[in-house]
């Protein structure tokens, strides 16, 4: 018999969104195994995540301070038992078995490397439009994406291991290195939806409907430095026409081509990396 899968909860100061994904959660009668990383919450998250009353709890770290998504992540690889592990953000909506779902595809074929759920609109899904990056393996139907998102998923404690990185922001997994050295990432199909109230477009999020973004709004609107709530989520609905619409091996061959570049030891590939990163230093110098 397979053991529960291990999932990692990240969240500061969310309070108004994890009083809901909490609840959320914890109806799914699914057998998994949660961690709580708490990165200083000082709006009361912290004590909602301290009063949970669940077996399914093993682990609650509170930390002092917010160091975003690393060295949760790295403490949650290190510390979970489970040979699948995953993460959820504290945003999401999850439907009730998905880890049930996705756990034993996962498991079957070690060809696979994360799998997730959707978290566009479900209106916003086309498969006719999406069926260049259908595949089928192992039985089962997957959309296949070269980078999946880090807000719902289920891959090998091993795989996330062997791929973590250090980046500036966001989950630290090279998840395109996966896709280039042959791993299957994306969604199983039918999909299974889950809703983000990160979202500007859903009714639960805790954002102003329109006009100017609010400082708390979500990471990747902030990153993105858009003007309004109406941008971010323009934006938002364009990314689900982008991803439907790439053609993952044309995407994998010019992906290729760039780690040929950064990694070709010959002394004129190390003259072109240098003129590259001069290049941009100056670009740099004249923002």
């Amino acid at each position: 018999m397979s053991q529960p899968v291990d999932l990692l909860l990240i969240t500061w100061n969310r309070r108004e969104y994890v009083e809901k994904t909490l609840p959320k959660l914890l109806e799914d009668p699914s057998d998994f195994r949660l961690y709580f990383w708490d990165n200083g919450s000082t709006d009361g998250t912290a004590d909602l995540i301290n009063s949970v009353d669940d077996p399914r709890v093993v682990k609650r770290h509170f930390n002092r301070e917010n160091v975003r998504q690393t060295e949760p992540c790295f403490w949650f690889f290190e510390t979970a038992t489970s040979d699948v592990i995953g993460k959820l953000d504290d945003d999401i909506l999850l439907p009730a078995g998905w880890t049930e779902r996705i756990a034993p595809i996962i498991r079957k074929e070690p060809k696979f490397g994360m799998l997730g759920c959707w978290y566009f609109l479900p209106e916003e899904w086309d498969e006719a439009r999406a069926k260049h990056s259908i595949i089928e393996l192992s039985g089962e139907r997957i959309f296949r994406c070269p980078i999946l998102q880090g807000h719902s998923f289920l891959a090998r404690k091993e795989y996330l291991n062997r791929y973590k990185e250090v980046p500036l922001y966001g989950l630290p997994v090279k998840r395109m290195e996966m896709s280039l050295d042959g791993l299957v990432s994306g969604y199983p199909l039918p999909l299974l939806y889950v809703h983000n109230m990160d979202d500007p477009r859903s009714p639960m999020n805790k954002e102003r409907k329109s006009g100017p973004l609010q400082n708390d709004s979500a990471l990747s609107a902030r990153i993105g430095k858009f003007n309004s709530v109406e941008e971010f989520g323009e934006y938002l609905a364009q990314q689900a026409i982008t991803l439907q619409d790439t053609q993952f091996e044309e995407e994998m061959e010019k992906q290729r081509q760039i780690r040929l570049f950064w990694s070709d030891p010959s002394p004129m590939g190390k003259v072109k990396r240098t003129c590259v990163r001069a290049k941009n230093k100056f670009l740099k110098l004249l923002a």
